[in-house]
């Protein structure tokens, strides 16, 4: 029998690093759009804001970041493995709220290969998900209940995400990314370092 044993210490349950991740981290991105666009491999960006989407059986987090230009990382969390998908956004559009979303959108992009010509894209629904919305930024963090959000697909393998929020529509283009395609560098809080 021991006399003189180690305490055993609490530990933390630990954070998976691509939840609520702080403001301010910096968040490398290696996907194959960054190397298109960028003519880099990488690119470093600057996390300034991020909305985290709540339901029951349903995580999602969408991440502001900024270098000289904006994109957002989303990340899918299954909330009983902790498993996550990630995916590369843009915001496509925000406008004001009209009228009920169809079950199919189509968009018009750019052809690349013919000047002055578009390419038309369908995207088909596949889910309405009816969430809590928490928006954090630097200073603060807000709560919205009743923020919808409705999921759609392409054959192309892109996707739209559309956010309605009071009287807002928001569309977020999306593609798929690798799990190693970002790598994130938190910036340590107050909590942390206990200051």
């Amino acid at each position: 029998m021991k006399l003189f044993g180690r305490k055993k210490e609490k530990s933390k349950p630990q954070r998976h690093e691509f939840c609520d991740i702080p403001i301010g981290s910096m968040i490398e991105l290696s996907d194959t759009v960054t190397f298109a666009l960028e003519e880099e491999a990488t690119q470093t960006y600057t996390l300034r804001a991020y909305k985290k989407y709540e339901a029951e059986g349903f995580l999602r987090y969408m991440y502001q970041l900024v270098n000289d230009e904006e994109v957002i990382l989303g990340v899918n969390m299954d909330t009983s493995t902790g498993d996550h998908q990630l995916a590369r956004f843009v915001v496509a559009s925000e406008e004001e709220f009209s009228e009920p979303l169809g079950d199919s959108i189509v968009m018009e992009f750019d052809d690349p290969e013919n000047e002055g010509e578009v390419v038309e894209v369908e995207y088909i629904r596949k889910d309405i998900i009816n969430t809590k919305m928490t928006l954090v930024t630097a200073d603060e963090a807000e709560e919205y209940d009743d923020v919808e959000l409705l999921e759609y697909s392409a054959e192309d393998d892109t996707f739209l995400s559309v956010e309605i929020w009071e009287s807002w529509v928001t569309f977020f283009l999306g593609e798929a990314m690798e799990k190693g395609d970002a790598n994130v560098f938190p910036i340590e809080t107050d909590e942390e370092t206990g200051k």
